[in-house]
């Protein structure tokens, strides 16, 4: 999968928000709204490049803390990247739901 077929994927099919400035080594996907305080962070996925622009490695920020990065190698089969971005889409959405239930704002 290209660095275009990627992005389609994470974007179109996936509904992720691409970080407004694209940097050439790096992509940084959101769940929707680009917020990256570390309370209300909608960082899913990043996307590092080769220095041909071909896709190498995909960080799954939710599964990632301080101490540990998980890093997928790329090139993935086109299930294995949807379930794994999937997976990481549901940490994002379950952490988000808890920080508003802790601020009060749960419904």
């Amino acid at each position: 999968m290209n660095r275009s077929e990627l992005h389609q994927l994470l974007v179109a099919d996936l509904g992720l928000t691409p970080e407004p400035a694209m940097p050439a080594a790096a992509c940084t996907y959101f769940l929707g709204e680009v917020q990256w305080h570390p309370a209300r962070s909608t960082r899913t996925a990043r996307v590092f490049y080769g220095p041909d622009g071909v896709p190498v490695r995909l960080q799954l920020c939710a599964s990632s803390d301080n101490n540990n990065t998980v890093l997928l190698q790329l090139p993935l089969e086109r299930q294995q990247l949807v379930s794994a971005v999937r997976a990481e889409i549901e940490l994002v959405a379950q952490r988000l739901a808890r920080a508003k239930d802790a601020a009060g704002g749960g419904g």
